[in-house]
């Protein structure tokens, strides 16, 4: 039996169209190349702290060296308790009245920014003082009002500020506000406040905020938001006069690294070159806020250099 001769086949015009793909895409890649003058973009600069030069209160200093200042504990307002719970805490006659406090923030002469966050009740905590943010001075202690933000809490959303960071470079406290938000709008931000005069700028708004973190990259920095509605962290970046330079973008799904639904980024902070959230609960709810033992988890993710970008290092332990 005669074997036929095999048929050939019929050049398609869809058979130069890979090669011609990849070829075009290597002409554009070169000709950036050369119009960066033969070299690709370098990735973005690992992120540097901010804040290291935030110095220890004097009245912290001058007390037993063993004593820590903190606003989670059974007491209203600030409380210096000891590290051993050896001794009962120490409160300043003006340290509860603001109420329950939650943020707090050192600057780089010693001074306490607090901001007042209500627990069960309302009677504590009234609904004027959710807008203010308090300041004890380093020397005497004394707990004064400092600023008060624009903008007013309700019934239905007792909160205002929730997160508070300071940059010293910039003589700069960051606040993370909720305030005058309802169950529909978002009507929360980033407010700057410069120091020493609490002059204010809003650096953010139209989106409901709690930990915030500032960090230098390059010749510039960029502000770091976890937001209070959904489990996620955006990044703004600021020029080196710390204005912001375009619109966030995302950063960081805090649901990959293991968090629930209702968990958001209470505080962030860099460690040893890795970048650290603590993650609680929150859903607008006193109910869910009346604690004295915070459900912390924690997550942290390491600077990948190649990427330019973070990458989960450890998850979120199971709850």
């Amino acid at each position: 039996m005669t074997k036929r001769a095999p048929k050939q086949r019929r050049p398609r015009a869809s058979d130069g169209i890979l090669p011609g793909v990849l070829g075009l895409a290597a002409l554009v890649v070169a000709g950036l190349a050369l119009a960066l003058g033969g070299v690709l973009p370098a990735p973005p600069a690992p992120p540097e702290v901010v804040d290291g030069c935030r110095a220890t209160p004097q009245f912290v200093a001058a007390a037993s060296p063993d004593v820590v200042l903190a606003t989670d504990g059974r007491e209203m307002g600030l409380a210096l308790r000891s590290a051993s719970n050896a001794t009962p805490a120490y409160q300043h006659p003006t340290w509860d009245d603001a109420g329950y406090l939650g943020a707090i923030a050192y600057d780089q002469a010693g001074n306490v920014y607090a901001a007042p966050t209500p627990r069960l009740s309302l009677a504590d905590n009234p609904l004027a003082g959710a807008a203010t943010i308090w300041r004890a001075d380093t020397v005497t202690g004394d707990l004064r009002p400092f600023v008060t933000l624009s903008g007013a809490a309700s019934v239905r959303n007792p909160f205002g500020v929730l997160g508070m960071f300071y940059a010293c470079g910039l003589d700069t406290l960051y606040a993370g506000s909720v305030l005058g938000s309802t169950p529909s709008a978002e009507r929360g931000g980033v407010i700057a406040i410069r120091l020493p005069d609490g002059g204010q700028t809003a650096l953010l708004d139209g989106t409901d905020v709690m930990g915030v973190l500032v960090v230098r990259q390059g010749t510039g920095y960029t502000l770091y938001a976890g937001l209070a509605r959904r489990p996620a962290i955006i990044a703004l970046s600021l020029d080196a006069q710390g204005r912001a330079t375009g619109p966030p973008a995302p950063l960081i799904d805090l649901a990959a690294a293991g968090a629930t639904p209702q968990e958001r980024a209470r505080k962030l902070r860099l460690v040893g070159g890795e970048l650290v959230a603590d993650l609680v609960p929150f859903n607008f709810s006193l109910q869910a806020n009346a604690t004295d033992a915070p459900q912390i988890r924690r997550a942290t993710w390491a600077w990948d250099a190649a990427a330019g970008a973070w990458a989960l290092h450890q998850a979120a332990a199971r709850p």
